[in-house]
């Protein structure tokens, strides 16, 4: 199967693009550095030419609303046309667990990035309005997460971090789950991934920053009830895959050696 990635370049675009050719599938791969815009319609269909899947996985350089919301609904919407134009059949844009929700209530949520909820969830909206038979796949966070929290509000040898409930997932497993859709494999117009257990931010990035002898003090900081109620957690459809944070932490995380 010809599958067209657009982000082929980031973090998820490139684990994509590894499990589909291992899986005998051929990648068009869609980023800046490969010379294509999403930004500009102007020759993305050739790009998409004999494409039978297009997963969009582009990343918003902006992470505050209005820029990540213009970046996302500008890019979907060029993507879609471009992919009606080539022919492509099927669009899969992966997505956030939680976004519809986050952007239909009246209150923060108190993620720390409640304005990037709402924008993927335009991205998600101008995905179905415009793209050829579009499908969401909503991932719960990635377990790296913890390790980015310890920068968000760190200060010396002391960081607060939103004491976010989740069920974070491996990249590798997530994009599993992804490629599945973008196949057929796992059919529905919306599907969720998450990992295999419920964890709090805290205690995620406590234990990134000891396994990595950092001796940073983690201390969470308050989430809104939207965060408290599982807003971020998969529903009982969800397609939850391994390895648990802390068998990813003991595989990826070396810890350093101690000096003599």
């Amino acid at each position: 199967m010809r599958i067209a990635i657009a982000g082929v370049s980031g973090l998820v675009g490139s684990a994509l693009a590894k499990a589909a050719q291992a899986a005998g599938h051929e990648v068009v791969g869609l980023s800046k550095e490969s010379g294509t815009d999403v930004l500009q319609p102007a020759g993305l269909a050739d790009a998409l030419a004999g494409a039978e899947a297009l997963v969009d996985v582009v990343q918003s350089p902006s992470l505050d609303e209005e820029g990540a919301t213009a970046f996302f609904t500008a890019a979907a919407t060029n993507l879609g046309a471009a992919a009606h134009e080539a022919g492509v059949r099927r669009t899969v844009v992966l997505s956030i667990i939680g976004v519809d929700k986050i952007a239909e209530s009246d209150t923060e949520a108190g993620t720390g990035f409640d304005g990037y909820y709402r924008a993927k969830y335009a991205q998600e909206l101008a995905c179905v309005a415009h793209a050829p038979g579009p499908h969401v796949v909503r991932s719960a966070q990635f377990h790296d997460i913890a390790r980015q929290a310890i920068g968000w509000g760190r200060d010396g040898d002391r960081t607060t971090v939103p004491d976010l409930v989740t069920q974070p997932v491996a990249v590798d497993a997530m994009v599993e789950v992804l490629l599945a859709v973008a196949t057929g494999e796992i059919e529905g117009d919306l599907v969720e991934v998450a990992g295999p257990r419920r964890e709090t931010l805290a205690r995620l990035s406590a234990a990134y920053a000891e396994r990595a002898g950092d001796p940073v003090q983690v201390d969470g900081a308050p989430v809104g009830e939207l965060v408290r109620d599982g807003v971020l957690l998969p529903g009982e459809d969800g397609h939850l895959v391994g390895p648990s944070f802390d068998q990813w932490l003991e595989a990826t995380v070396t810890v350093p050696a101690r000096r003599p």
